[in-house]
């Protein structure tokens, strides 16, 4: 492969394939970079004495001359040429063997493309230091050449105080304006140039040198002939005496005014720059390869307490509490490392003070890449440490409201939310951030919102608000809510936005539901038995029958019944207690015992159980007995509705005096008691994977068309039945999260099956 790039690389490995492919991925990697192969160390010698090369890249473990060996060859022959040890199989050892050798970069391989980026980078960085220095060499080889011709003069004269000139180059006249002549004929002596305030001084430095036998260099200014002041740069020594014994000096003096110009302006660039770090509130610092303090700031000095004087024989490491000194010194390392780095520590102060800074720290380099120290500031953050730890409580009191938390910006985008909105609405805090509080609003609620918000922008003597909205889920559910919102404070008042606490009131909902569906009850069903109340009251009254006051009697009964199921209803809902494996058996044998059923009897399956409230099971058990014992009355009613609901949680609702608990002929009279059974449903009924337990009669039973209805509440087809009975049988099985259904026995009766799925139990 040949050399077509500004880099000339020769590539030294004994595997060919690998050499090829690692040339063709350099010259890949870098336009500028051509590789010629070599399969040897021997080989690679015989290209270098061929042909120009910039860099030799090559293997260590190699037949005959292994990497370093041919390391070693190459720095004998070519001691500035960069060398890059690229190999497989390194170690520690051969990377420090080849460093003391003189090694520029050593690299391990890799597997995949990328090495080779950092390969050619390697190269390059190598090549350009060494083409940069070299080009260094050259310019003060250069330079050493233009100061022997730079504008100045070179003289002899005597050592007297008006340093009278023998000799004087032809370059006097551009230094100050006089020729040779005039200054070796005494017409202006130098001394008379020389600015009278420097003259003596400048007399004294002089003699100090030549007496100790030193040649002398010194600076000083003059006047030139058209009055110009100038900047002179003097080195002299003593090459004999004269024929009076006076001692002869031989000099060059030169024109620096340039450079004392250059002077006085990084002068006053240092002077500005450590008034600039001095004016710096935050505590700056400089600090050494060794962990010396080089610079440090009036802040650092104000705020440890040490002086300039102490500051200067401190290590950096002494202003930290010993507890952490392996964070500073990671941080150092990193700073080295990357060039970067940002810490907090406490800085220890001279009183044992600790204050918490936040250090950030940069690598400086000098102009060869080598390091200098680590420039850095340090600012005191305990206020915002504070704020933190407060904004910190503030969360946590947030997150520990359980409702969900919003902030939103002016445009009604969510900034913030907690953790409690992922349960409602089955949104991520993650997923809403960044989105419009439209993606859990619909629109008529947006719109009421957005007026609710401008009446808090307007309105200073409103400073909260309450919109009561609907949540849209994920899944596309509605949760009835509240939101309490709020503006968002502003340092210039401006709107920045809303937060607010949305509150879940489904519960309170459904509680005004069955509120509002009781007052509807109370106000229709109590009005009637109190109706009959007061008529039958008033006809006795008139007429002095006293068989009206049965009749009222007994419409006071119903009402205290209705008020009683009214009572179940409004105290305990669809609410339980602690659940149990409860046994049906025991537990509707002891319900039976409180329930007045006549002549009817209880057949119960054996090794039933259930997971239940107790008491709320046999609450349930008993309302179901009722029912069952009170549908096989002989009364007038429909024989398919007749057990459409008579159930009470009173136990003075039992079968009145012309009611009957036996079975009935087509003509409606009984021949044999009635039978209420309990059991766990059969698995083998329940193909659909449900399980649970039923309670059944041999009675008249429900029509197919009634069944749907038998559990709302206030529902009834009797006279005297409250409509509650079966509604708390379904409060209570919801809240076991049982299902209920109203069916037909296998005897033609009424049965009642609740279920749940395996795994739900």
């Amino acid at each position: 492969m040949g050399n077509d790039g500004d880099i000339c690389v020769l590539h030294v490995d004994d595997d060919p394939e690998f050499a090829a492919v690692a040339a063709m991925q350099l010259e890949q990697a870098a336009d500028d970079i051509g590789v010629v192969t070599a399969a040897s160390a021997s080989e690679g010698l015989d290209v270098l004495r061929s042909e120009p090369v910039d860099c030799v890249v090559s293997d260590h473990d190699m037949p005959g001359m292994d990497g370093l060996e041919f390391l070693k060859a190459v720095r004998s022959a070519y001691p500035e040429l960069p060398f890059v040890l690229f190999t497989g199989k390194g170690n520690e050892e051969i990377a420090s063997d080849a460093i003391s050798a003189g090694v520029t970069e050593y690299l391990q391989k890799d597997v995949g493309t990328e090495q080779y980026a950092v390969l050619a980078n390697r190269i390059d960085r190598a090549v350009s230091e060494n083409r940069a220095k070299s080009a260094l060499e050259e310019s003060e080889r250069q330079l050493a050449t233009l100061i022997s011709n730079l504008p100045g003069l070179v003289y002899r004269c005597r050592n007297e105080p008006e340093w009278p000139m023998e000799f004087v180059s032809d370059g006097a006249d551009e230094l100050v304006g006089y020729d040779s002549e005039t200054l070796e004929s005494g017409e202006v002596a130098w001394n008379s140039l020389i600015v009278p305030g420097e003259r003596d001084p400048l007399w004294e430095r002089v003699q100090t040198c030549l007496s100790a036998g030193e040649p002398f260099e010194v600076t000083y200014a003059v006047e030139t002939s058209d009055g110009e002041r100038r900047w002179m740069w003097e080195r002299g020594r003593v090459v004999g005496t004269d024929e009076d014994g006076v001692e002869l000096i031989e000099g060059f003096i030169t024109d620096i005014t340039a450079r004392k110009v250059r002077e006085r302006e990084l002068e006053r660039e240092r002077e500005f720059t450590e008034n600039l770090v001095d004016a710096i509130d935050d505590v700056f610092y400089l600090v050494g390869s060794e962990g010396e303090l080089i610079r440090w700031n009036d802040t650092a000095t104000e705020v440890t307490g040490y002086s300039d004087e102490e500051l200067s024989s401190m290590k950096a490491l002494e202003l930290f509490p010993e507890a952490v000194h392996d964070r500073v010194v990671e941080a150092t390392i990193q700073t080295i490392e990357t060039g970067y780095a940002t810490f907090e520590a406490p800085l220890l102060t001279k009183d044992g003070e600790e204050i918490r800074h936040e250090f950030r720290g940069t690598l400086i380099e000098d102009a060869e890449g080598d390091d200098l120290g680590i420039a850095g500031i340090a600012r005191d953050v305990t206020e915002r440490k504070a704020r933190e730890r407060k904004l910190e409580r503030y969360e946590t009191i947030v997150e520990a409201v359980g409702d969900p938390v919003y902030t939103l910006d002016d445009d009604g985008v969510f900034t913030y939310v907690n953790e409690a909105f992922e349960p409602m609405t089955g949104y991520a805090p993650a997923e809403l951030v960044g989105e419009h509080i439209g993606t859990i609003m619909t629109e008529e609620d947006l719109e009421t919102g957005d007026e609710l918000v401008r009446k808090l922008v307007t309105d200073p003597d409103v400073e909260t608000t309450t919109l009561e909205m609907d949540v849209v889920t994920r899944s596309g559910e509605r949760v009835p809510t509240e939101n309490n919102m709020a503006i968002l404070p502003s340092p210039d008042g401006a709107f920045a936005g809303t937060a607010g606490v949305i509150r879940d009131i489904a519960e309170r909902k459904e509680r005004e539901r069955r509120l509002s569906e009781f007052a509807s009850v109370v106000s229709h069903d109590l009005r009637n038995p109190l109706n009959v109340v007061q008529g039958r009251l008033s006809l006795a009254e008139e007429t002095g029958d006293a068989a009206h006051l049965g009749d009222a009697a007994a419409a006071a009964e119903r009402m205290e019944r209705l008020i009683e199921d009214l009572l179940t209803l409004a105290r305990q809902g669809e609410t339980v207690g602690e659940i149990a494996e409860v046994d049906l058996a025991t537990t509707a044998e002891r319900a039976w015992a409180g329930v007045d059923t006549g002549e009817a009897s209880l057949s119960v399956g054996p090794d039933g159980t259930v997971e239940a409230d107790p008491a709320r099971l046999r609450e349930l058990f008993e309302n179901l007995f009722r029912n069952s014992v009170e549908h096989g009355s002989t009364n007038s009613r429909t024989r398919s509705d007749d057990s459409a609901e008579h159930g009470s949680t009173s136990n003075r609702n039992a079968p009145r005096s012309d009611d009957s608990v036996e079975h009935r002929t087509p003509n409606g009279d009984r021949t044999t008691p009635l039978t209420v059974a309990v059991g766990a449903i059969d698995r083998n009924r329940a193909d659909d994977g449900r399980t649970g337990f039923y309670v059944e009669d041999d009675g008249v039973g429900i029509s197919p068309g009634g069944r749907s209805n038998v559990f709302e509440r206030g529902y009834t087809t009797s006279s005297d039945g409250t409509g509650f009975g079966l509604a708390i049988v379904e409060d209570i099985a919801d809240a076991h999260g049982w299902s209920v259904s109203a069916a037909e026995s296998d005897a033609g009766g009424a049965r009642f099956e609740f279920t749940t799925s395996r795994d739900d139990r």
